[in-house]
């Protein structure tokens, strides 16, 4: 059996291979995303139908070497919530500027499925490399 840790850590693999779809195959199609207030990203997306073209396909577009870099997972299997520290990497493309950044990631599984998603990130920092 596949733990909420498991899942999660294997978004971020497949991140850090490249693989898009392997980065959203367990997403649950009405998973819950919410980009931290103050940032370029901001908001609540509902459903792939928004996460996709709201945060994916934008990062892709705007960045260079974007990643989110993990150095530590807290998780809670009894409730399927993941908590993932890691560092935002990547070169804004308008700007040239890279960035290095710290962000928490809050993730909650249910029955295999990714179902929400919150990030906790100094936006003003980020938004540094993109200005």
């Amino acid at each position: 059996m596949t733990t909420a840790h498991d899942t999660v850590a294997a978004h971020y693999a497949a991140g850090a291979a490249g693989d898009i779809p392997g980065m959203l195959k367990d997403f649950a199609p009405d998973i819950v995303w919410k980009e931290s207030d103050g940032g370029a990203y901001a908001g609540t997306f509902h459903g792939l139908a928004e996460v996709i073209p709201n945060v994916f396909e934008r990062i892709n577009a705007e960045w260079d070497g974007f990643g989110a870099v993990p150095e530590f997972f807290i998780a809670d299997e009894a409730t399927g919530k993941v908590a993932a520290v890691c560092t935002y990497v990547g070169t804004f493309k308008a700007t040239g500027k890279p960035q290095n950044v710290r962000v928490v990631h809050l993730w909650t599984v249910a029955d295999g499925k990714i179902v929400a998603f919150e990030q906790v990130v100094d936006s003003a920092e980020q938004n540094k490399s993109m200005s």
